[in-house]
């Protein structure tokens, strides 16, 4: 059973969760209820270590900062993508899309997370604007 709601989105967001929904061949409230499910339960990974990234060595922060995602799941979100583009990716294929998107996506932001500390703490230059 689920629970009915009602949201009003700013325009922009509702424009960009329309052509998720073109995208990725859903109805607009199945696309909406997907990406929460997605942002709101990590799907296929476990959630970062609760620790801060100040708290970390700076070997720990170094080793961040080089962080990648595994070869097997880079190459099968690369390969995805592609079958995104040319519109043959299948509606089975979506949800695991969306999960590495995620894993990429949070792997993105903690790996920014310690570039900033390690700029922070002078073990790195920072980037050239």
């Amino acid at each position: 059973m689920g629970m009915e709601i009602t949201l009003t989105l700013p325009d922009e967001l509702y424009e960009r969760a329309e052509r998720w929904a073109t995208i990725t061949r859903r109805d607009l409230p199945e696309a909406l209820t997907d990406a929460l499910a997605i942002a709101l339960t990590p799907v296929y990974t476990t959630p970062w270590p609760k620790e801060q990234i100040s708290s970390l060595s700076d070997e720990e922060v170094l080793t961040l900062c080089e962080a990648q995602m595994k070869p097997a799941q880079g190459q099968r979100l690369n390969k995805l993508l592609e079958k995104q583009r040319e519109g043959t990716l299948t509606e089975s294929e979506c949800p695991e899309l969306l999960a590495l998107m995620q894993i990429y996506e949070q792997l993105w932001i903690r790996q920014s997370e310690a570039l900033a500390e390690a700029v922070r703490r002078g073990l790195r230059e920072p980037l050239e604007p």
